[in-house]
């Protein structure tokens, strides 16, 4: 016989949650603000992420102090964020509710339909609400996100790296500490991209006809917590506009030891398997091992690797030995953009104006 008593424990159990969650994210006085990441979605399924956070309040615009893009910085990388919160996120009139992670993160993957008429440049509107908590005005917290849902006249997609692949990021520098001194020291107005590549990509995305609107993902082993920085260099920068999928950096964090890299490709391509891609890396970390992983998995969907060649070091040396062990996987060493262009000419990917 059921134990009567079990009921009563359960209920006070949830209500023992709830009041820990209230007094969790009401001990601040700050407005609490919702970040969507741009994300993506095929004709069946819907792939969001994002974070609930306290407001910082990050000095946006350009400036040329020092002073301020160091405390910009200190209140990226120092963030509190908002468990357990309540959210309702609607897309194309179909709804989802989910809650935050112990960081304050919120990942919408579900299944979905996709709306029949097609969206202006491929994206998708989203709205984000926050469900609980509310302020003591009960004054619904709301913010806008974006889901990319290729066009099927796509020929091809785009997935590249970010740091040192289209961002000046000097990771093989000593100790690594000009990319610290850049990530610190300067905002996305002061950052520079690799010489010839905002062309580059605009020459992809239109494909081998000019005509095409082939799909772009970045990819970044950055935390989530500059995950505004980085949007707004590709804005400012005139990068065709694309999902930037960054790594979690708390309590559970991820880049190389969990993979980061690789569940992303796999994620994407695995979200349109009947669409080939373009893989674009360096040799300053472990893009080719990630890259050569991704077309040995999914050998059909893997038109071409360019790894551009950066410092010549140990690692370096090692990618060369690995391109050149591995001769079924379509990947090739670069120095500048315009071997890249060059190839993706004779190969019919570019369009020869």
């Amino acid at each position: 016989m059921d134990n009567p008593l079990r009921g009563f424990k359960k209920i006070g159990k949830k209500i023992g949650e709830g009041i820990n969650r209230f007094a969790e994210n009401f001990d601040s006085k700050d407005p609490l603000n919702i970040m969507p990441y741009r994300g993506y979605a095929n004709s069946k399924r819907i792939y969001l992420k994002g974070r609930v956070l306290e407001d910082e309040n990050i000095f946006k615009g350009k400036t040329d102090s020092q002073v301020q893009n160091i405390i910009n910085s200190f209140k990226r990388l120092e963030t509190d964020e908002i468990p357990n919160a309540d959210l309702r996120i609607t897309c194309a009139n179909q709804s989802f509710e989910l809650q935050t992670d112990e960081e304050g993160f919120f990942v919408l993957d579900r299944k979905w339909k996709a709306p029949a008429k097609k969206s202006t440049n491929n994206w998708l509107d989203v709205k984000v609400e926050l469900l609980f908590p509310t302020k003591t005005n009960n004054k619904r917290i709301t913010a806008k996100g974006e889901i990319y849902l290729p066009s099927k006249n796509a020929d091809y997609g785009i997935i590249t790296d970010i740091d040192d692949t289209i961002l000046q990021t000097h990771v093989t520098s000593l100790f690594k500490l000009r990319m610290l001194y850049a990530t610190i020291f300067k905002n996305a107005h002061q950052r520079l991209p690799l010489e010839g590549m905002v062309k580059l990509f605009k020459n992809f995305v239109v494909g081998g006809n000019g005509k095409r609107e082939n799909p772009i993902f970045y990819l970044s082993h950055s935390p989530w917590n500059i995950y505004d920085l980085l949007e707004e260099f590709l804005s400012i920068q005139k990068f065709p506009k694309g999902p930037l999928l960054l790594r979690d950096f708390g309590i559970n964090p991820s880049g190389e030891f969990s993979n980061h890299k690789n569940s992303s490709i796999a994620s994407i391509l695995k979200t349109y398997p009947k669409l080939p891609f373009i893989l674009l890396g360096d040799s300053a970390e472990k893009d080719t091992d990630f890259y050569i992983e991704a077309a040995k998995r999914f050998p059909k969907q893997i038109k071409a690797i360019y790894i551009r060649q950066t410092r010549d070091t140990k690692n370096a040396r090692r990618i060369k030995k690995l391109i050149q062990k591995n001769t079924s996987v379509p990947a090739i060493l670069i120095h500048t953009s315009d071997e890249i262009q060059e190839h993706g000419l004779e190969n019919g990917f570019l369009y020869r104006k």
